[in-house]
């Protein structure tokens, strides 16, 4: 525009020139004309000169119009430039109290997942009776695994089981009752013996004692002439053989009290059994193969994979011909069939949020179902690079929400007062906000960040003054320094 106007500005001044240029040749033609003509020709001289003047005043003016602006054209192209391109309404930023709107999220995620899987390996499986999706009760059966080889395992450990047992029972008692009844009876054979062996060393004794008493009385009858040496002496040997009959029924009494001592302790260790060390042994045997029954009967167990709580299914990752695999996951449930929404919150902002504050969930699913959580629980444990805590929010599980999915929402902690202008008056572009502030008859852009929402009100939280103009109706057909018209109503 300036490059027409100086265009413009050059062809005046040429303009100019030329009349000057033919006003010097009129006056010379004219001078010229008198000198030929003489006097008599004065009047048609002045009227050329002043002819020339004219051109050459009238060449000047234009030029100085053209050099001032002030030319119709340019009269005409600025009333154009400052024509206003849009009728607006304005509106100055309102302070107003504003419900505090913690913004939280995050995904949607069982509230206690569990992982669901075989603890024996090497076994097929052999039956699946659930799907996912569906819920399940605490014990109900899942899955089998073919059982038949621990089964065979079981049984045999059960028959080595009873020997076991049947080896502890002989090493308690080793006799048989018969034999008792037996060793008994020769307890008794052994005390009459006794009593015998002692009935004759009285005997025994009572002949001895009656030889001495011969042997004292031949000794004095003897002195006396009454009877001979021979008879005498006949005496003494009946006595030293009553004497040796004694010593005789003396061993044989010690004999048969040993054979009756033999025969008690023999009957006693037969009522008492086996020796201990012997009895032992046995007994750790029998806990052995009793061990080893038990753990087959729980390997048995195991082959029936069950729901250890009550919830949902939310993945199956088994089929059937699949071997088992101890750590491998064959189901995951969700416990309760409860959902929660781990959201990461800054930590700035932990002071607002308590256990069992309210959270209003953006509902997504095409539903007018308004979908509300509940705050469980704070992470006390905050990530050191991003400066963000987990929080935990009981989601209800009825509402559509699914294991995965994304989710926002807001918790309201009270109320503060807040710079706001209406919604319209926002324009938002490329993740960015702007607002058109109004200065005399023409608009500015201004980057603003904008803040919660309340009804048709945002809040303004930075790059917006109180008191200024901001365009309300007419916003999104604005660029920035467009001038415009102010709507009086």
């Amino acid at each position: 525009m300036k490059t027409v106007e100086v265009d413009k500005l050059q062809n005046s001044t040429h303009q100019t020139n030329q009349s000057d240029q033919q006003a010097g040749k009129l006056s010379n033609q004219s001078l010229s004309g008198s000198k030929q003509a003489g006097r008599g020709d004065r009047k048609l001289l002045i009227r050329s000169v002043v002819v020339g003047l004219i051109v050459a005043g009238a060449g000047a003016m234009v030029f100085s119009l053209q050099k001032a602006g002030h030319s119709p054209a340019a009269k005409s192209k600025e009333n154009q430039l400052h024509a206003p391109v849009l009728t607006v309404s304005v509106q100055n930023p309102q302070v107003k109290p504003i419900e505090r709107k913690l913004a939280v999220h995050g995904s949607i995620s069982a509230w206690d997942p569990i992982s669901i899987g075989a603890t024996t390996s090497g076994l097929q499986v052999e039956k699946i009776l659930v799907d996912e999706g569906q819920t399940v009760k605490k014990g109900q059966l899942l899955a089998t695994l073919d059982s038949s080889q621990l089964n065979a395992q079981l049984q045999s450990e059960k028959a080595r089981l009873a020997s076991a047992v049947a080896t502890v029972r002989k090493s308690v008692q080793p006799n048989r009752p018969e034999d008792i009844n037996s060793m008994t009876a020769a307890v008794s054979q052994a005390e009459a013996n006794v009593s015998d062996t002692e009935a004759a060393l009285v005997q025994a004794k009572a002949n001895f004692e009656n030889a001495e008493a011969n042997i004292k009385r031949y000794v004095y009858l003897k002195k006396e002439g009454v009877v001979s040496n021979q008879e005498a002496e006949g005496r003494e040997t009946t006595a030293q053989v009553d004497a040796a009959i004694v010593r005789s029924a003396e061993h044989r009494v010690t004999a048969a009290k040993f054979g009756l001592k033999q025969a008690q302790e023999k009957l006693s260790m037969a009522h008492v059994g086996g020796r201990r060390e012997d009895i032992d042994i046995a007994k750790a045997s029998v806990k052995e193969i009793e061990g080893n029954v038990q753990r087959l009967q729980t390997q048995i167990a195991q082959t029936l994979i069950k729901a250890p709580v009550d919830g949902l299914l939310t993945r199956r990752d088994v089929h059937l011909g699949d071997i088992s695999s101890a750590g491998k996951t064959m189901f995951y449930m969700s416990r309760d069939n409860r959902l929660e929404l781990k959201a990461q919150v800054p930590e700035s902002d932990l002071q607002f949020i308590k256990p069992g504050e309210k959270v209003s969930i953006d509902n997504t699913l095409g539903t007018n179902d308004q979908i509300t959580g509940t705050v469980r629980e704070i992470s006390p444990l905050i990530d050191a690079d991003l400066r963000l805590a987990t929080v935990r929010i009981d989601v209800p599980a009825d509402k559509g929400l699914k294991s995965g999915m994304y989710a926002e929402g807001h918790i309201n902690v009270g109320k503060y007062s807040a710079l706001t202008v209406p919604s319209q008056a926002i324009i938002s572009r490329d993740e960015k906000s702007t607002v058109f502030v109004l200065h005399n008859d023409q608009v500015e852009r201004r980057l603003i960040q904008a803040g919660n929402r309340v009804n048709d009100d945002v809040e303004i939280i930075s790059g917006l003054n109180n008191g200024e103009q901001v365009v309300v109706d007419g916003a999104g057909f604005l660029k920035d320094a467009d001038y415009v018209a102010v709507s009086k109503h």
